[in-house]
């Protein structure tokens, strides 16, 4: 169900990021957590269970939720890898589409800042993104997108789906919160036409 979050700590933000003049802004933002990580094996990569958790959403998206525009990702650090999950959950999407992956370089000190700078981005305009972010930066994220109301996201939660849609000349998004677990069991993802293949679900 949709519901309108016109929360005034979100409103705040974006009235001091964003300039006065009327823009144009995303159609939907997607907001997805990385893929699951196993712990013991003290990497930064995707577990296997995670892995497939991103083929899955590869598939679901398109199928489900209408035709991808832009996806980005929550940045990485290129020495360690560390953070490398949001990516690696963003490139069976970007594989299946065909659409390169837009890396939110400053994202780890910025990210209050990386939404609103979105809503007005050129390249954003009219679409529908997905976003891969790190799960502890998410709610700064979605405020700065117009919604104060994304509660903390436990640290073993990774099924989350939250889709953020905007009217034209409106910046505060109507808001629905899902988990992938129940469009897993849809139609739309069982006959899917993905060029991904099947996987286990998560």
């Amino acid at each position: 169900m949709w519901s309108r979050s016109a929360g005034c700590g979100a409103a705040a933000v974006l009235a001091l990021l964003l300039p006065a003049a009327g823009l144009a802004q995303p159609k939907e933002v997607i907001l997805l957590r990385h893929g699951d990580k196993q712990v013991p094996r003290r990497s930064y990569n995707l577990s296997p269970k995670g892995l497939r958790r991103a083929i899955a959403i590869g598939r679901l998206l398109p199928a489900c939720l209408g035709p991808i525009d832009r996806i980005g990702s929550y940045m990485f650090t290129v020495n360690t890898q560390k953070n490398a999950r949001s990516y690696q959950s963003a490139v069976p999407l970007a594989v299946a589409t065909g659409i390169n992956i837009v890396m939110f370089t400053d994202s780890a000190g910025s990210t209050p800042y990386d939404g609103a700078k979105l809503l007005q981005a050129p390249w954003a305009q009219g679409q529908r993104l997905v976003l891969f972010w790190e799960h502890r930066r998410m709610p700064a994220l979605a405020q700065s997108l117009g919604w104060d109301g994304m509660a903390a996201i436990a640290a073993n939660d990774f099924g989350g789906l939250y889709r953020l849609r905007y009217s034209p000349g409106n910046f505060l998004p109507e808001v629905s919160v899902s988990r992938q677990s129940e469009w897993f069991q849809q139609s739309c993802y069982i006959n899917a036409d993905s060029p991904l293949p099947v996987v286990a679900l998560p």
